[in-house]
C-alpha cells in the first residue's frame, strides 16, 4: 500500500467556506437532490451545542442507504462542520478535486477490516482531540434500505472508545436517511420495473408493483448466474439461495485474485477481494520494471477489472432481499428494490455503484434519534471486548428505532 493511501488531515478554513457555497448546487447538479428535510432538529441542535461547549465529544452515525447520503448529511448540518471518515479507496478512482478537498475538510481516510497504522493514528488523534464532530457509516458500507439496518462495524464503539481516553464524555447520535425519489412514487416503481424489463427482456406478470418486484427478484437471481456461467441453488428460502451464489461468486473471484477460497463472511471476503483488485491496479509503484516484469503487471491488472466486476456484482446483490418488500410493501420499499434491480444490471454491464440510476429532483430525509451517552452505556464493564459489543448493540438498536420512526412519520406518506 502506498504512503499516500492515508493523507494527513489539514483542515482548511478556505476549502470548507467553498464547500459549503459550491455544496447546494452540486447537491442539485450532479446528486438530484433538490432538498434536504429534517427531523428532530431539536434533539441535533442540543447535541452539538453540548460539543461546543466542551461538555461531549460527538459521533454522528449515520444509516448507509445510498451514494447521496454523506454529502446529504454534511449539507443537512448547517450548524456545525464534520469530520467525515471515508475509505481509503476512494483515493484510487476519485478525481483530483476530491483528492485535494478531502484532507483539506479534515475528513479521515479509513480502511475496513484491515488496521492501516498511519490511518489509526489520525483516527485516534481526531476522536481525542479533534475540533469537529465525527461522522461515520457503522454499517460499513452502502446497504440500499433505509429501512433495515446491517450489522454494525467495530469502527464506531472503537471511536467512541478513543474519544472517551479524554476527560469529556462521547455521545453518538444515531441518523436514518430515506428518499422520495418522486412525487408519485408507486408511478416511479413501475417506470422502473418497465426499465428493468427493457434491459432484460425478461417480462413481468403481476397485478402489483410488490408482485412484479418479486417476480423480478427471482429473475436476477437466475440472471446472475447465467451470466457467470455458474449453478443457481434451488434449494432453500430466497436468502439462502442467494447467498449461496454470493459464495461461488466470491470463490471464482477469489481464483481469479489469487487468493484462498472462503476465508470469512460474505462481506470480509468482498472487502478483501476488492481491495486486492485496488491494490493491484494502483498499488504497484512507480519503480522500474523490466519488460516481462511489466507483462506480469498487465495480466493481473486485466484479472483485476474481471474479478472486481464480480465484486461489485455481489456488493449489490448481496442486499437483494425479497422479504424486504414482501413484509411491508410500502411506496418507499418498493423504490428501493426497484432501483436495486436495476444496479444488479447496471453492475452485470461493468457499472459501480456511481453509475447507478438515481432520479433527479429527489427529497433526501435526516432523521435524528435518540443519542447514545456512551459512558452510562458501558457502566463498569471493563474489558474493550465487552464494551465495544455493547456499543455496537447500542448503535443498531438506536438506528433501528430511527429508521422506523423515519418510516412511520415521513416515507409512509408517498
Amino acid at each position: 500500500m502506498k504512503s499516500s493511501a492515508f493523507p494527513t488531515p489539514r483542515y482548511n478554513a478556505s476549502v470548507h467556506r467553498f464547500v459549503r457555497l459550491a455544496g447546494p448546487l452540486y447537491m442539485r447538479v450532479a446528486l438530484g437532490v433538490k432538498r434536504v428535510k429534517l427531523f428532530g432538529r431539536s434533539t441535533l441542535q442540543a447535541e452539538l451545542a453540548a460539543f461546543k461547549d466542551g461538555k461531549q465529544r460527538l459521533i454522528i452515525a449515520f444509516r448507509h442507504t445510498a451514494v447521496e447520503d454523506a454529502p446529504l448529511v454534511l449539507m443537512g448540518i448547517k450548524e456545525s462542520h464534520l469530520a467525515f471518515l471515508y475509505g481509503r479507496d476512494v483515493l484510487n478512482w476519485a478525481g483530483s478535486i476530491t483528492k485535494f478537498i478531502f484532507p483539506r475538510l479534515g475528513f479521515i481516510a479509513v480502511q475496513n477490516r484491515a488496521s492501516g497504522r498511519e490511518g489509526i493514528q489520525h483516527l485516534r488523534a481526531e476522536a481525542k482531540n479533534g475540533r469537529f464532530p465525527l461522522a461515520l457509516a457503522p454499517e460499513g458500507q452502502v446497504t440500499y434500505h433505509a429501512h433495515r439496518t446491517a450489522p454494525i462495524e467495530a469502527g464506531v464503539a472503537n471511536l467512541a472508545l478513543w474519544a472517551g481516553e479524554g476527560a469529556a464524555d462521547v455521545t453518538i447520535l444515531p441518523v436514518a436517511i430515506a428518499y422520495r425519489y418522486a412525487d408519485d412514487t408507486l408511478a416511479f416503481v413501475d417506470a422502473m420495473l418497465a426499465r428493468w424489463t427493457a434491459e432484460t427482456a425478461v417480462p413481468l406478470e403481476g397485478d402489483t408493483p410488490a408482485v412484479r418486484l418479486l417476480a423480478a427478484c427471482e429473475h436476477s437471481l437466475a440472471l446472475v448466474a447465467s451470466w457467470w456461467d455458474l449453478p443457481l441453488p434451488s434449494d432453500g428460502t430466497f436468502i439462502q439461495r442467494r447467498d449461496g451464489l454470493c459464495r461461488s461468486l466470491l470463490d471464482m473471484g477469489e481464483d481469479l485474485a489469487l487468493l484462498t477460497r472462503g476465508e470469512g463472511t460474505i462481506l470480509d471476503r468482498l472487502f478483501r477481494l476488492r481491495f486486492k483488485g485496488e491494490d493491484t491496479l494502483f498499488g504497484q509503484g512507480e519503480g522500474e520494471h523490466t519488460t516481462l516484469q511489466e507483462e506480469k503487471q498487465s495480466v493481473l491488472r486485466a484479472r483485476a477489472h474481471l474479478y472486481l466486476r464480480i465484486n461489485q456484482t455481489v456488493d449489490v446483490l448481496e442486499y437483494l432481499d425479497s422479504a424486504y418488500v414482501g413484509e411491508n410493501p410500502t411506496p418507499s420499499r418498493m423504490a428501493e428494490m426497484a432501483l436495486t434491480l436495476l444496479d444488479i444490471i447496471n453492475r452485470l454491464k461493468g457499472g459501480t455503484i456511481d453509475s447507478r440510476y438515481s432520479p433527479k429532483g429527489k427529497v433526501g430525509g435526516l432523521y435524528f434519534g435518540e443519542p447514545i451517552r456512551v459512558k452510562s452505556t458501558i457502566g463498569e464493564v471493563k474489558g474493550r471486548k465487552e464494551r465495544i459489543a455493547i456499543l455496537q448493540e447500542a448503535t443498531a438498536e438506536a438506528l433501528n428505532e430511527a429508521s422506523e420512526h423515519l418510516e412511520e412519520e415521513w416515507t409512509r406518506s408517498f
